[in-house]
């Protein structure tokens, strides 16, 4: 890493300091330049390769300093091991981040993999034709064909420039990479809407929050998601066939995917075992449910276990049960306590309402009787 150091770009007297270097030479070099010809501040007026970036965002007083040149040292390893490609999105991550300081510089420098360049994606017009032309395999900005020529492009780029934080360089747009979550939450299934307009369609992943709404209805050229047509509603849980998909709203969806979201592995099944038994008539329902997830359990399906865990909620211990283990029939207590309690069974496992116990419906025959 190599800077050119001078009183100013026309200045005759330039000198070039290399790194990693000693503090006190660089102290040296410096105080000679700004005495030669009478005294006047110093400071980087270009260097070489990568170092030519760095231009500007290198102080004068870090050249005077013991702990500016130790981080200049450590500043040029990750420099000089910094290929074309490498350059330039530096370059952008530094405008990107809007560094003032030799830490800001060193901590872009040292991780370049956070950051990503579209080379071929200068202006704000060409951002917007890049995201209107991949629309189809991102499912995002899906236009008509016949409302691709009335759009305005440079305002897509810019409205998305500032969603995604990127900036444009002379090489490419940088922004920052997008983190996977690595959260329980990053590997549930799929809860999909897709959105059409008479200008275009998007798919939105649900839950959806303030920015992925605000961000769905600049795609679709509405002011509200409400007029917008749900062509489609893709729910990657077992039970999906189980709610009804007729009148549904974007609302009612998001509430519902909320709730999904929040769910752990056993309550998902819970939720799936009540669908079965309750068969709610629409979506609106089924969020009500979700909502009330509390007042329902899965239970054991063993009728013998079931019958000494109803002797367990009345008081009973264990020694109590190992009395009763061979003059009981845990087999029919079981049975019984399952009526009481309105236990169903489901594909699901078996389940039980706590507030109010669901009743076994008659048979034909017995209605009829």
């Amino acid at each position: 890493m190599v800077f050119h150091v001078a009183k100013s770009r026309f200045s005759s007297e330039v000198e070039h300091i290399s790194f990693p270097a000693d503090a006190v030479k660089v102290r040296y070099d410096m105080i000679g330049l700004e005495e030669f010809g009478g005294w006047a501040p110093a400071h980087i007026i270009g260097g070489e390769g990568a170092a030519d970036i760095l231009t500007g965002y290198i102080k004068r007083d870090e050249l005077f300093s013991e702990d500016g040149i130790q981080k200049l040292n450590s500043l040029a390893e990750l420099v000089d091991t910094m290929d074309m490609e490498a350059q330039n999105i530096f370059a952008g991550a530094l405008r990107l981040e809007n560094t003032d300081n030799l830490d800001d510089v060193l901590r872009v420098a040292g991780s370049l993999d956070n950051y990503e360049m579209f080379p071929s994606i200068k202006t704000d017009e060409e951002l917007g034709h890049f995201l209107v032309d991949t629309g189809p395999i991102t499912g995002k900005f899906v236009f008509a064909e016949e409302a691709k020529p009335y759009l305005d492009y440079a305002k897509i780029g810019a409205e998305q420039r500032k969603l995604l934080n990127g900036v444009h360089s002379d090489h490419g747009f940088v922004k920052r990479r997008e983190v996977v979550q690595e959260q329980a939450v990053g590997s549930k299934p799929k809860f999909l809407l897709t959105l059409t307009s008479p200008t275009g369609t998007v798919r939105l992943n649900l839950p959806a929050f303030e920015d992925d709404l605000e961000q769905a209805k600049r795609a679709l050229g509405l002011d509200s998601l409400d007029s917008a047509v749900i062509r489609d509603a893709e729910i990657g849980y077992a039970w999906a066939h189980l709610i009804p998909m007729d009148s549904i709203t974007l609302e009612d969806a998001n509430t519902l995917a909320q709730c999904v979201r929040a769910m752990s592995k056993r309550e998902l099944k819970v939720f799936g075992a009540v669908l079965e038994v309750e068969e709610p008539s629409s979506l609106y329902d089924a969020g009500c449910t979700a909502m009330d997830l509390d007042d329902y359990e899965l239970v054991d399906s063993n009728e013998g276990e079931y019958g000494r865990e109803a002797l367990r909620r009345a008081g009973a211990d264990d020694e109590v049960l190992d009395m009763l283990d061979g003059f009981t029939d845990f087999d029919a207590l079981g049975r019984f306590e399952m009526e009481e309690d309105g236990v169903r069974e489901t594909s699901f496992g078996s389940v039980r309402r706590l507030s109010a116990p669901w009743r076994r419906e008659p048979e034909l025959g017995q209605a009829m009787g």
